[in-house]
């Protein structure tokens, strides 16, 4: 592979992901300010600052490794003399704040103006996300299988002949009659558009008389097939017995909405499992093992999949577009789902108490009387030590992996 194409993938990545956190830390960045809040640091990346500038009270900077930003909101933490019963421990280490700006500390703004600001980040990659999403599926469009027969599969596969390298018992679409070119335009007169519209009603008619209405040369013909069931590798479908057509197919706005749906679902979900992942990963440092297509990836494994895009000669320069904006908008669909997890470090873990503010203030007007004191937050540090910890640790596993085994087109 060409260096040059190589460094230009990981190029690509990291500059979509300091753009992606550069307006995710906008997203906590503006709403803070509106509300009247100090900001005194605005950062991308992290470690030694290469450039900074001082703009009001705002010092904006890059700083040499790319992975991560923050804002620094003055008083994100309540003092212990923000309480009437509380007095700070030897072990705390409290933010001096003085006097003129006491009443532009974060823990002071009313429960709302703080989930605001929290759910800003997160909010800017859900944007971003959604952006992309429109462009790559209504403007490029997503490969798809169709319901066009690009060739029939002479048998039914078996453990024993599973290539139908050797004469077996024929498979439904040959004993149908149906020929490679056959566009499938109904099935039990229900119209079908894309294979994902013929698969459920296949699995309704297995071993039944099946009518496929197709198109064949510009004439609409009518066959009957008796599907089967297909037990492989344990894996159990219905079998029709043919290989589709897929083409490009650009989506609609609804369902470029959906696609993105089902994508932050499935991001939930692997990142629910990331203990599992990490325990995976450490299966998988050998390079000899087998990857899993589908687990968890570090931002190494990501520009290694970014660079391998670029350096693709067998394809063309839109499907390479296509496959890297399709990877920004994974990564600020993971930025979103990850970020919105109800612990702390995270902006989740400030969401959900910003959240138990709002309803703790809510039940004591219920009560007539007034909640003058804040959410005590100091009381999650412990949490987000183990969290953070933890998050360190599976980072650290998923980048040895990512360098020993790395992920292959």
């Amino acid at each position: 592979m060409s260096f040059l194409n190589v460094a230009s993938g990981w190029l690509v990545l990291l500059v979509g992901l300091a753009i992606s956190i550069g307006l995710h830390e906008i997203g906590h960045l503006w709403p803070a300010k509106k509300f009247g809040v100090k900001v005194t640091k605005y950062m991308i990346g992290f470690g030694p600052t290469l450039f900074s500038r001082k703009r009001g009270d705002t010092e904006y900077g890059i700083k040499a490794i790319p992975l991560g930003g923050y804002i620094q909101m003055i008083g994100m933490l309540p003092p212990a003399s923000a309480f009437k019963n509380r007095s700070a421990t030897s072990s705390e280490k409290e933010e001096t704040i003085p006097e003129e700006d006491q009443d532009k500390t974060f823990y002071r703004l009313e429960p709302w103006k703080k989930l605001i600001i929290m759910f800003g980040g997160p909010f800017a990659n859900l944007l971003i996300a959604l952006t992309l999403a429109l462009v790559l599926f209504c403007g490029f469009g997503s490969y798809t299988r169709t319901s066009t027969i690009d060739s029939l599969v002479p048998c039914i596969p078996t453990a024993a002949n599973p290539n139908c390298d050797k004469v077996g018992e024929p498979s439904p679409a040959v004993l149908s009659g149906l020929k490679a070119g056959d566009k499938i335009l109904a099935i039990n007169q229900v119209p079908v558009k894309l294979w994902s519209d013929v698969e459920p009603i296949l699995a309704k008619s297995v071993g039944e008389d099946t009518q496929i209405k197709v198109l064949r040369n510009g004439v609409e013909q009518s066959f009957v097939a008796k599907p089967v069931i297909l037990d492989l590798n344990g894996v159990s479908r219905a079998y029709l017995g043919v290989y589709l057509k897929i083409e490009r197919i650009k989506e609609s706005p609804v369902g470029a909405v959906g696609q993105l749906g089902s994508m932050m679902q499935s991001t939930a979900q692997l990142i629910v499992q990331l203990p599992l992942q990490a325990v995976n990963a450490f299966t998988e440092l050998n390079p000899s093992s087998k990857r899993d297509q589908n687990g968890a990836i570090s931002i190494i494994g990501l520009g290694q999949y970014s660079g391998q895009i670029a350096a693709n000669t067998d394809i063309s320069l839109e499907d390479k577009v296509a496959s890297q904006l399709g990877l920004l908008m994974s990564l600020n669909i993971a930025l979103f789902v990850f970020n919105m997890v109800p612990l702390v470090p995270l902006d989740g873990g400030h969401i959900a108490a910003g959240i138990y503010e709002w309803i703790k203030r809510g039940i004591w007007r219920l009560r007539g009387k007034t909640l003058s004191e804040p959410v005590d937050t100091r009381r999650m540090m412990p949490v987000a030590y183990v969290v953070g910890g933890l998050l360190l640790f599976l980072s650290l596993v998923l980048i040895l992996r990512d360098i020993l085994n790395p992920l292959q087109m």
